[in-house]
């Protein structure tokens, strides 16, 4: 069953993503009802390095069995600890956002397959508390380690295809919205120590990244 679920997992999650999600192991106790992922990782999109794009060690379920059925998962709670997330942009465009368009394109949106369909989640709460991350840019001398906060979601119910949007969307604002800003923190604690040419390309790239988060709006302050 382990071997099972974590086969599962990767395979609808590169799916989803388009771009490979490994598991290191699966751990399930349906007696207890809980379950335990490690050594979860996204790979970086194509056109960007090959390091892992969102990786965490551990990922601890806690299923509703009472509530959980053939035809129906209810999980109490998912909470992952200290993941880590590379923000990585590559003339003008981020891994985040290369990731994040698949969810706005009608074109990549496909039918679910009757079983899939057939299977409805909920979920009660997503705690993803203390995401690090390392920004990386052709802006800036060297990556810039930085923390991007916490995250927590409420209240998803769906197909698995339907969870998945629910869960990355907002998600990926999140770590884009954040890393973003802290990708402008770090240009203008440098601009005082580079030269005047590249204090040009910092500021323009300070200016670029500004008028980028006026548009981006926080998905996780949900009411």
């Amino acid at each position: 069953m382990d071997k099972i679920v974590e086969a599962g997992i990767e395979t609808a999650g590169t799916s989803t993503l388009g771009t490979s999600v490994e598991v290191g192991s699966v751990e399930l106790d349906l007696v207890g009802g809980t379950a335990s992922i490690y050594d979860f990782s996204i790979a970086n999109p194509v056109g960007f390095s090959n390091a892992s794009m969102v990786s965490f060690e551990e990922l601890s379920v806690s299923i509703n069995l009472q509530n959980t059925s053939g035809d129906q998962i209810h999980i109490n709670s998912v909470v992952a600890r200290s993941p880590f997330v590379l923000y990585e942009s590559v003339e003008g465009e981020t891994n985040v956002d290369a990731v994040s368009a698949r969810f706005d394109s009608e074109a990549d949106v496909t039918e679910e397959s009757d079983d899939s369909a057939a299977i409805n989640l909920i979920i009660d709460s997503i705690v993803i508390e203390d995401i690090q991350a390392t920004l990386i840019s052709g802006f800036l001398p060297e990556p810039v380690d930085v923390g991007l906060g916490d995250i927590l979601l409420n209240d998803l119910e769906g197909s698995p295809d339907d969870i998945a949007g629910q869960i990355m969307t907002p998600i990926l604002a999140q770590v884009g919205s954040a890393a973003a800003q802290a990708l402008v923190q770090a240009t203008a604690d440098i601009l005082s120590n580079a030269t005047e040419g590249a204090q040009d390309a910092l500021e323009g790239f300070a200016d670029q990244a500004s008028e980028a988060l006026e548009g981006v709006g926080n998905l996780f302050k949900r009411d």
